[in-house]
């Protein structure tokens, strides 16, 4: 009861903060346990449900009250939470109109062991969950599920996990601000409830490896809330925790629009971006990369420069050197007593007098079974290895093989970013967990893949397992896309381009899984001979809109169409089931309109066709969709 008249009593006394935002959360103690509840626009959304973390064994959200509550602004509040012992701690609450976020601040001067979290939000029967069966960072496992809320019991849901409830409310749960902290997965409960816990790769608790990728037998080993030691950071005398987020729209295009993780993420540091993400040294932009394509030499310095060659004529800014480069001396028949250096600075020179950057692969740590490469673990080491890349003019770094968020992997990321920019270096993490935030703290982080992307073809039923591709493309934009950029590496024509999907799927791909450092995976002929080509050289990076259209299902049909200046683009990938759709084009202003659009020519999957057309804003498209078909449509407005 006291609790609740606290909370009264501040409504009154800050009369304009009352019902200000349309996502509110309700506290309390009544039964010793802290709750909340989360209604969004009046309606419950998220029944009582425990908050807490389970510090040095003993639970924080038991036996507790609430002592006072402050106002920071319109959308910020902090409890202050006393338990029966008299020790506090404080819980940050922020109200969006689209969400919440909270977190824990819990006082300390030194090592706290954390046994779990009690944090669990409890939505009503019949809520209907997309998410994957396995942890982004663990290999290759993301098997996306389609179930509701009271038949996942013991199931592990990578975060972002996407949930509809019964009245039509979208909802997303995932984390924000992972630093000096060990990143969470939610975890299924009877009665509709999911809880958020951590999990560690068996691999590394059975070997003491604390990082980097495990033996071929542990890669999907996962071990659930094994203990953990965390101090603050940073000489603070507090441990904080990640933001918790729970995203809420009543429709997909406002859940793919929700800005919540970049509202509550840390400020990037001056010292290191003067401009934050406008900082001149970084520069999103399209790549490809020859891990993928067909050859014997596709690793070679020459296959690069063929690459490269290829780069400039597309109009693309960059060209990733992948796993191999540093066995050159070994494997260029032209080396001639050469270091990896030299021949990496030759191919550095070469691109450049095309206007192509070079990027490099390094592992982050050893790797099981390779000890010729001691990663980046060490400081001197990785200080060394960045300030060599900049000396010869690399400007990014691909960064692989964590596999693993545990807290010492989270910081030696941090430690990665700031010595990258340091030396003015970009970055793409692989192997690696999902975004949390750290691209807007740290924006010379382009991407990070944590997807089951083109690499994972032919995996299926081995090392890479999951659901088939159109249904696991169709999902993606609604769940991984929500935490940040992939890495996916779309585009290929070839081996890597699974059966299930055409060829126009792929080209449409490429303007659904965008990112900041977006790499195409086609053998250089491919693209350059692609009746799609346009496509290709034009797609942008960063984009001023994006709508998710009403047509849009989840596993389905994913249509989205994206702005850049006046110019708007429609992309369409289709789930397993053939269709024809209607797609309104209410997305564009009014007006006429140019359309160039690439669609499947008849039931071939292997042949692109591409097409002009004049319409107006507000007409209706009809169009047939193979199954795991595609369609991509660019809209230039017109005097006519």
């Amino acid at each position: 009861m006291k609790s609740k008249l606290t909370i009264f009593l501040f409504s009154l006394c800050f009369p304009g903060f009352a019902g200000a935002q349309q996502t509110k959360i309700n506290l309390s103690t009544a039964t010793g346990r802290l709750c909340f509840e989360v209604t969004y626009k009046g309606e419950p959304t998220i029944s009582s449900s425990p908050l807490g973390m389970n510090i040095d064994n003993i639970d924080l959200g038991k036996s507790v009250e609430i002592k006072s509550v402050e106002q920071t602004d319109a959308e910020y509040k902090t409890y202050t939470i006393e338990k029966k012992d008299g020790d506090i701690y404080h819980l940050d609450i922020r109200e969006f109109d689209n969400g919440i976020a909270l977190r824990y601040r819990i006082p300390s001067t030194g090592s706290r062991c954390v046994y779990g979290e009690e944090t669990s939000f409890t939505f009503p029967a019949g809520t209907r969950v997309w998410y994957a069966s396995g942890p982004f960072q663990y290999g290759w496992i993301q098997a996306y599920q389609d179930r509701t809320t009271d038949k996942i019991e013991n199931e592990l849901l990578a975060p972002p996990a996407t949930f509809r409830l019964p009245n039509g409310t979208y909802a997303a749960i995932t984390e924000a601000n992972l630093f000096n902290f060990h990143g969470a997965v939610l975890f299924g409960h009877k009665n509709n409830r999911v809880q958020l816990g951590y999990v560690d790769n068996k691999g590394h608790l059975e070997t003491g490896i604390i990082t980097g990728i495990p033996a071929s037998k542990y890669w999907h080993e996962e071990v659930r809330n094994s203990p953990w030691i965390v101090s603050p950071r940073n000489g603070s005398k507090e441990i904080i925790t990640p933001w918790r987020i729970l995203m809420l729209s009543e429709n997909l295009d406002g859940l793919v629009n929700n800005r919540i993780i970049a509202q509550v993420s840390d400020q990037p540091e001056r010292t290191l971006f003067p401009e934050g993400k406008d900082t001149q040294w970084i520069k999103p932009g399209r790549s490809v990369f020859t891990w993928l394509v067909e050859g014997e030499n596709r690793l070679s310095v020459e296959t690069h420069k063929r690459y490269v060659d290829g780069a400039a004529e597309l109009g693309l800014e960059s060209v990733v050197v992948d796993d191999g480069w540093e066995l050159w001396p070994k494997t260029e028949k032209n080396a001639n007593g050469r270091t990896k250096w030299e021949l990496l600075k030759e191919l550095v020179d070469y691109a450049r007098s095309k206007n192509v950057d070079i990027w490099v692969w390094r592992p982050s740590s050893p790797r099981y079974g390779n000890k010729s490469d001691v990663g980046l673990l060490d400081a001197d080491e990785r200080n060394n290895f960045m300030k060599r890349c900049a000396e010869i003019g690399v400007k990014g770094l691909k960064i692989d093989f964590f596999h693993t968020e545990n807290l010492f992997t989270v910081n030696f990321m941090e430690n990665i970013l700031k010595d990258a920019a340091k030396a003015h270096l970009m970055v793409i993490f692989h192997g690696v967990n999902k975004p949390t935030g750290d691209s807007y703290t740290y924006p010379n982080l382009l991407a990070k893949e944590a997807v089951r992307g083109l690499e994972s073809v032919g995996g299926e039923n081995n090392w890479a397992p999951g659901p088939p591709w159109p249904y696991h493309n169709t999902v993606l934009p609604f769940t991984r896309w929500l935490a940040g950029p992939a890495d996916y590496t779309p585009l290929n024509f070839r081996q890597f381009c699974p059966p299930s999907v055409t060829f126009t799927h792929q080209l449409a791909s490429i303007y659904t899984f965008t990112s900041p450092m977006l790499i195409f995976a086609a053998d250089m002929e491919d693209m350059l001979a692609c009746p799609g080509r346009m496509f290709i050289e034009e797609v942008p990076v960063t984009w001023d809109q994006t709508k998710i259209l009403k047509e849009s299902r989840i596993g389905e049909l994913a249509a989205l169409s994206r702005r850049k200046g006046d110019i708007w683009y429609l992309s369409i990938l289709n789930g397993e089931k053939a269709v024809t759709q209607e797609i309104e084009l209410d997305f564009l202003p009014k007006g006429n309109y140019r359309m160039t659009y690439a669609s499947d020519d008849g039931e071939n999957r292997k042949k692109i066709v591409i097409n002009n057309r004049k319409i107006k804003s507000g007409k209706t498209l009809k169009i047939k969709l193979l199954s795991g078909g595609g369609y991509l449509a660019k809209f230039e407005k017109t005097d006519k």
